[in-house]
Order: C-alpha cells, then structure tokens, then sequence
C-alpha cells in the first residue's frame, strides 16, 4: 500500500475503508475483522486470535496501528494497552440533481 492511500486526503474523518481492510494481509486482515466484531481488545486476546505469541502479534498490532487501521488506547493504571478499529464513517451518497 502506496503512503498516499494510507493517509485520508483532506476533508475526510481520519481511518480506513473496508475496502482498504480486505486489501491487508490474510494475517492482518484476519486480525481487524476479528477486532472490529470485539470492539476492542488488549495484546493477549489479540496473540491468541492469531495463535501467535505476543511479540509477534504486537508487531502485527505495531504495523496495523502505523497504516491507520489500529489505534492503541492506553488504560491508565491498568498496565497494557487495548486497541480497537478506526475505519472511516461512511460517506453519504449524493443523490443526482435530476432526480
């Protein structure tokens, strides 16, 4: 993925496309589909999905959270952090002026 398809071009809300979701990795896609039926989820949840240990499965995280996909929510005074999606809201349609 090209940097100029991972950043949202001006105007629009911050996030990705499910479009851009099913253009992923299997392992990575596989992960923000998972995610995203969670809502959230911390580090160990996420290892577990993907049958990896956490330092693998926080590097996959570490990349989802760099491309835009992921962010990383820190629980304070919980110790590690939970991720969650961050997928653009959907733009409403324009409905032709001759209709």
């Amino acid at each position: 993925m090209s940097e100029e398809q991972s950043e949202p071009s001006t105007g629009e809300q911050a996030g990705m496309t499910m479009v851009d979701v099913l253009a992923l990795p299997d392992e990575l896609r596989t992960m923000v589909i998972w995610l995203m039926r969670q809502g959230e989820a911390g580090l160990p949840e996420l290892a577990a999905h993907v049958e990896q240990d956490e330092a693998i499965a926080g590097t996959l995280v570490a990349d989802l959270v760099t491309q835009g996909f992921v962010q990383e929510m820190l629980n304070e005074g919980k110790g590690q952090p939970r991720y969650r999606v961050r997928l653009a809201a959907k733009r409403e349609r324009q409905t032709p002026p001759d209709l």
